[in-house]
C-alpha cells in the first residue's frame, strides 16, 4: 500500500508538472505571435530562421555575391526595439563606418541573416527577446535590426583594391593569387638554390597596418632560397629578387597563414610585405 501511495503521489507530481508551460516557452509563443503580427502590419511575409527569428529582405540584388567563409562583411545596421521602437545602436552612415566582420569567425546577432543575404540587399531581421535584460530591451522583448548596407569581399577584392589604392603597377601575377610588384630593379642574377637572401622587410595587412618587421632595426633577415622557414607567399617572392631589388608581394591566405592563422593574424587573411635585398651569400 505504501509503495502504491508513492507511486501514485509521483505519477501525480509529474502530472501537474507537465501541465505547467514554462515561462521560456510561454514567451517564445508570445514571441513569436509578435514577431509575425509586426511583419503582418508591414505587409511583409517573412522567412523563418532556425534561432527563431524572422526576415525579410526589403531590397533585392539577385546578382549579388553570397558570402563564403573567410570573406570580409562590412555591414551598416540599425538595432531597436521592436515593441517601443527606440533604436538602441546603429551603425554611421554619414561617416561610412560599417561594423567589419569575418564571415564564419565572428558572430554578431545577425550573423544567421547573412547566409541568406546578397551583397546590396537590404533587410528586416527581427530577434526574439531572451531572458536577459538589457538597457531599453526588457528580458523576452524582441529585437528588430535593419541592415541597411552589404558589401561582401573576397580576399582577391581586398588585393586588387590595396593594389589600386596604392597606385602599385603589378609586375607579374600568378595564379596562385600571389602580386609581385617591383619597385626597384636590382643587380645580377636569380639567387641559386641554397643561397641565403639577407632582406629588410615590413609585413602589412591591406589596412596598410603594420604588423612585423625590421626596416628600422639594424639586423636582416635571412631566408634560405628554396627552404621552407617562411609562409609560401613570402619565400616565392624573395625568391624573385635580385641583389638591391626593392619589391612589394601581396599574396592570399592561402599562401599565408590559412584558415587557421597565427597569434597575431587571423585566419583567412591576406598580407602584403615591403621587401629590400641587402646581402646575398
Amino acid at each position: 500500500m505504501k509503495v502504491f501511495g508513492f507511486l501514485f503521489i509521483a505519477f501525480f507530481t509529474f502530472s501537474c508538472l507537465s501541465d505547467i508551460a514554462l515561462e521560456d516557452d510561454v514567451k517564445k509563443k508570445e514571441n513569436q505571435t509578435q514577431i509575425l503580427a509586426y511583419f503582418a502590419s508591414q505587409s511583409q511575409s517573412p522567412i523563418a530562421l532556425s534561432n527563431g527569428g524572422y526576415y525579410f529582405v526589403t531590397k533585392s540584388n539577385p546578382s549579388g555575391e553570397l558570402a563564403s567563409k573567410g570573406d570580409s562583411l562590412f555591414v551598416h545596421y540599425e538595432f531597436s526595439n521592436l515593441v517601443s521602437g527606440k533604436v538602441l545602436d546603429s551603425t554611421n552612415r554619414a561617416t561610412n563606418s560599417p561594423y567589419f566582420f569575418r564571415y564564419g569567425f565572428s558572430y554578431p546577432v545577425f550573423a544567421s541573416l547573412m547566409s541568406a543575404l546578397r551583397e546590396g540587399e537590404q533587410a528586416t531581421l527581427v530577434l526574439p527577446g531572451t531572458s536577459q535584460s538589457f538597457p531599453d530591451l526588457p528580458a523576452y522583448v524582441p529585437m528588430k535590426v535593419k541592415v541597411k548596407s552589404y558589401v561582401v569581399r573576397t580576399q582577391d577584392d581586398m588585393i586588387r583594391e590595396y593594389i589600386a589604392r596604392n597606385a602599385y603597377s603589378v609586375t607579374e601575377t600568378q595564379d596562385n593569387g600571389l602580386r609581385y610588384i617591383r619597385l626597384q630593379a636590382g643587380t645580377g642574377d636569380l639567387p641559386v638554390q641554397g643561397k641565403i637572401v639577407k632582406i629588410k622587410y615590413i609585413g602589412r595587412f591591406l589596412s596598410s597596418k603594420a604588423f612585423d618587421g625590421n626596416m628600422a632595426r639594424t639586423d636582416s633577415l635571412s631566408v634560405t632560397v628554396g627552404g621552407t622557414q617562411t609562409v609560401p607567399g613570402f619565400q616565392m617572392g624573395v625568391e624573385k629578387m635580385r641583389l638591391g631589388e626593392k619589391a612589394v608581394i601581396v599574396f592570399p591566405s592561402a599562401l599565408g597563414y590559412g584558415s587557421n592563422g597565427n597569434s597575431s593574424i587571423p585566419g583567412y587573411t591576406p598580407l602584403c610585405f615591403e621587401i629590400y635585398v641587402a646581402k646575398i651569400e
